[in-house]
């Protein structure tokens, strides 16, 4: 096998033993292997479900309102307040459901806009307190 080996390279001969052309098809198919394009299928993850909300009816959107009302003991007239349906316009273009502030966070907010808006009287009026 030898001699044929050195024979085959020295006439520049194409080798047809049987382990030869195992070792060449193996050769051809790692080349493949190493240039054909991988998958994504590793680096894929699947999405988490989005949270369905309660599809919109005005019976549905009405019935909410009026339990809003009674539980948090709202005035009737909170629901024609302008800064009421401005609130509602405005969660209405969400695209994605709407985050409400903790108590903490709503209570730290109300005190900064507080100070906020007593600094700018003491400006205006320009009197020391």
């Amino acid at each position: 096998q030898a001699k044929y080996n050195t024979w085959a390279c020295t006439n520049n001969f194409e080798s047809k033993l049987p382990k030869e052309l195992k070792a060449k098809r193996e050769k051809a198919e790692d080349a493949i292997a190493r240039v054909k394009q991988g998958t994504l299928n590793n680096h894929l993850k699947e999405m988490p479900k989005k949270e369905q909300g309660v599809p919109f009816t005005n019976a549905a959107f009405c019935d909410a309102a009026m339990e809003w009302l009674v539980i948090t003991d709202q005035p009737i007239q909170a629901l024609t307040n302008p800064s009421f349906k401005k609130m509602i316009d405005i969660g209405a273009r969400a695209t994605k459901s709407v985050l409400l502030p903790t108590r903490k966070g709503t209570h730290d907010n109300i005190m900064t806009r507080f100070k906020t808006e007593l600094m700018n009287l003491k400006e205006r009026l320009n009197v020391s307190l």
